[in-house]
């Protein structure tokens, strides 16, 4: 789907007096908010939106497969968590016309395209601009290329080839998830052929799932460094499975987390119920877990836990999960578990637990998923100069709940790093859910941030 720039704000605003807000990323994270300044943020504003792709795809971010499926079910894609069924709905009124054999509008269990996505969500936008005739909404399709401190403290965001100068009120980084730059060699025309597909997401599996079900490979390797894969959704979307049920306070250690969620899958299984809600339950308690959890002990989360908790966080919808098992079992997709050294012609350097080999291929696909945003050229800079802090396991930027930059000497007033940004301080924040939420709490907090300026201002 293709951005057309917004038309200029009513006359009876006076543009040069409204704050400014400049959003860098227009997917997922970018469009979601904007959309919450649009609903949630009362007072007049000035939004530019960067992104030098004219194109959203919303999607990316959150999961889609080879097939074009979101990896989230209908009931969970919301742009609104105060209408938590409005995708729903939106499916059975204005989104009919796009229905999909894979998916039944109506089922809010069901899984749709990202092109269905895509459309509700940029709808959603275009709705939300309409109704605030206060607000001037602008595209720029330029790569944001520094953004600095000034002495008055505005933030200063240099844009575009020119490196145009902007000063904003308020900077929110939305970069989201990126793939690495792919290697890819193109098999022969007409010649299935075998290829290696590195990572072992949901990303890497659809890849492979499409490159079997299309005819363009025989086979694939699925080069996973951890060797988990993704688990599979339950037949039908479960809620939680309490573990607060057993009569003990939630743990505050990763020890007593698991013997927790031991317990839990033992009375799961006597009820007859997947470790899906039980899943979704630790979700619940995740943040202030993860606050209460010593810095060795988040280290050890990271060395030996999280592979493990991906793989169940990030599910494959239970069709492709019945197709990749399939897969596997007939031998079309081999799975190796394997640290990628480097690419080579015709293969991959691999560190196996056997040691190093090259596994020889005539085609290889980088499906490694990466916060590709928190090593670029614009994060390194904030990094360098102190307006944003990594965090201290070295996932993402050091936020708090609302996405504001912490952790810098720095006041971080009208810094945002938000979504996947922030993996490293908030558990889950690149799931759909989640990343509305927090944009919506960042809504409010610059809503709450202008109305206390302006009062300022007035008794200056």
């Amino acid at each position: 789907m293709t951005l057309v720039p917004a038309s200029p704000s009513p006359s009876s605003i006076a543009i040069d007096r409204l704050p400014r807000i400049a959003i860098v990323g227009r997917g997922l994270t970018g469009m979601v908010t904007a959309i919450a300044l649009l609903k949630a943020c009362r007072q007049p504003f000035h939004l530019v939106l960067y992104d030098p792709d004219p194109k959203i795809e919303m999607a990316g971010e959150i999961g889609w497969s080879g097939s074009g499926l979101v990896n989230s079910r209908v009931r969970d894609l919301s742009i609104d968590p105060g209408l938590p069924l409005d995708f729903g709905t939106w499916l059975e009124t204005d989104g009919a016309a796009l229905s999909e054999p894979q998916a039944d509008s109506a089922d809010l269990h069901a899984f749709v395209s990202g092109d269905v996505f895509s459309t509700y969500a940029y709808q959603r936008f275009a709705e939300a601009h309409r109704a605030r005739t206060d607000v001037l909404v602008q595209l720029r399709q330029d790569v944001v290329t520094a953004v600095d401190r000034k002495a008055d403290g505005l933030l200063r965001l240099r844009a575009g080839a020119g490196e145009d100068s902007v000063a904003f009120d308020a900077v929110f980084l939305a970069t989201g998830y990126g793939l690495r730059p792919a290697s890819v060699s193109a098999p022969p025309a007409g010649k299935p052929d075998h290829v290696a597909v590195l990572g072992g997401g949901v990303h890497a599996v659809d890849r492979a799932l499409h490159l079997l079900s299309s005819g363009a490979a025989s086979h694939v390797t699925l080069i996973s460094a951890s060797g988990f894969l993704p688990q599979p959704h339950a037949p039908q979307g479960v809620g939680a499975v309490p573990t607060t049920a057993i009569d003990s306070p939630f743990p505050k250690t990763l020890r007593g987390v698991f013997r927790r969620l031991r317990e839990a899958a033992n009375h799961a299984a006597e009820a007859g119920t997947g470790w899906q809600g039980i899943m979704n339950d630790f979700r619940a308690h995740a943040y202030g877990l993860w606050q209460g959890l010593s810095v060795e002990e988040r280290r050890r989360f990271k060395r030996h836990v999280k592979p493990i908790y991906d793989s169940h966080r990030n599910r494959l919808p239970l069709k492709q999960y019945e197709a990749l098992q399939r897969a596997i079992s007939v031998g079309a997709i081999t799975v190796r578990k394997a640290r990628v050294e480097q690419i080579v012609p015709h293969g991959v350097l691999l560190s196996t637990p056997a040691g190093i080999e090259v596994l020889a291929v005539q085609s290889l696909i980088d499906c490694r998923l990466r916060p590709a945003a928190v090593d670029s050229h614009l994060i390194r800079g904030l990094v360098r100069d102190g307006l944003l802090a990594r965090d201290e396991l070295d996932l993402g930027i050091a936020v708090d709940t609302a996405g504001r930059a912490t952790g810098t000497a720095d006041d971080g007033a009208g810094l945002f790093a938000m979504g996947p940004l922030g993996l490293g301080s908030l558990p889950d924040i690149d799931l759909a859910p989640q990343i509305v939420q927090q944009a919506f709490w960042a809504a409010r907090t610059i809503e709450i941030w202008l109305v206390a300026r302006r009062e300022a201002a007035l008794t200056a």
